[in-house]
């Protein structure tokens, strides 16, 4: 579509454009001829002061005495090309100023470069928010890095804890069974006790019939004296056979005790590591949402 505008339009259009657009234009010595006042301001110059500087004073050092700056003016004035990008400009307090630009040469009748012409858009803020938001995601990356790791030593705490439980458990199981064993033994040895007793009622009941019988005559005692004996000494030795069952008794249920403890304990670490991983994640999650409104602000941005 072709617009065929005259001299009063083409004036609104121009005014229009120079009064939303910062514009800035150069003479082919590098030297402001023109400069709107948004460009001016945003530069840190009245329209004035910023007259006859030379585009140098706008950059900096570190620019000015690189090769891109000479290639940058050379592709304009004798290359004849555009160019559009963001660059890094100096404000008259000295301050950066990021701009989003674009610089086109201005031919004559004669295809010679007259002027160069710069349009641009402050985008010191918007970059700004950008490397803010960028360095906040980092940090948050860093955040999510640590808990990650911290995550990770508290997991393996609690697997070599859980399989120390696993240990003790089968602990336990192995001193039950030896305690189910001695209290089988302690069954046998009772049930012998229990023999020996009635044999020991039978022979009193028999030495009760044989001294009714020979009446002062003991001569037949001296037998039942001996089984009586024999009857005392099974007695004494099953007795201190119960005693070292009990004892071990006992020991395999200090021993069940203890691993009850440490099984305790170990549940109790279990548990506080579980409790700290619950914490972690939350943090976690509280990371996700930080990145999550970052993210929204980049696109907002953008």
């Amino acid at each position: 579509m072709n617009f065929n505008l005259d001299t009063q339009q083409k004036e609104l259009f121009f005014n229009s454009m120079f009064k939303e657009l910062a514009v800035i234009i150069f003479n082919t010595n590098k030297e402001v001829v023109f400069s709107n006042e948004k460009m001016a301001a945003a530069l840190g110059y009245s329209q004035e002061e910023i007259l006859h500087l030379h585009h140098k004073t706008f950059c900096f050092d570190e620019y000015i005495y690189s090769e891109n700056y000479q290639n940058f003016w050379d592709s304009l004035l004798i290359l004849k090309k555009s160019f559009q990008d963001k660059i890094f400009r100096k404000r008259k307090n000295g301050e950066q100023i990021i701009l989003e630009s674009v610089y086109f040469p201005v031919l004559n009748n004669q295809n010679k470069v007259i002027n160069v012409i710069k349009i641009a858009f402050d985008i010191t803020k918007k970059e700004q928010i950008l490397s803010d938001t960028i360095k906040k995601v980092q940090d948050s990356s860093d955040a999510l890095t640590d808990i990650s790791t911290d995550g990770n030593e508290k997991i393996g705490i609690l697997t070599e804890n859980l399989k120390d439980v696993d240990t003790l458990s089968s602990n336990n199981q192995s001193a039950t069974k030896i305690l189910e064993e001695d209290i089988k033994k302690i069954s046998s040895i009772l049930v012998d006790i229990n023999s020996v007793a009635q044999q020991t009622k039978l022979l009193s009941f028999n030495a009760s019939l044989e001294a009714a019988r020979v009446g002062n005559k003991a001569s037949g005692f001296s037998v039942v004296a001996s089984e009586m004996q024999k009857l005392a000494n099974q007695t004494k030795q099953l007795t201190q056979d119960i005693h070292e069952n009990i004892e071990s008794i006992n020991e395999q249920t200090i021993k069940v005790l203890e691993s009850s403890t440490s099984t305790n304990n170990k549940i109790n670490a279990s548990k506080e590591n579980l409790e700290s991983l619950l914490v972690s994640y939350k943090k976690l999650l509280e990371t996700a949402n930080s990145l999550n409104d970052e993210a929204t602000v980049l696109k907002d941005v953008n």
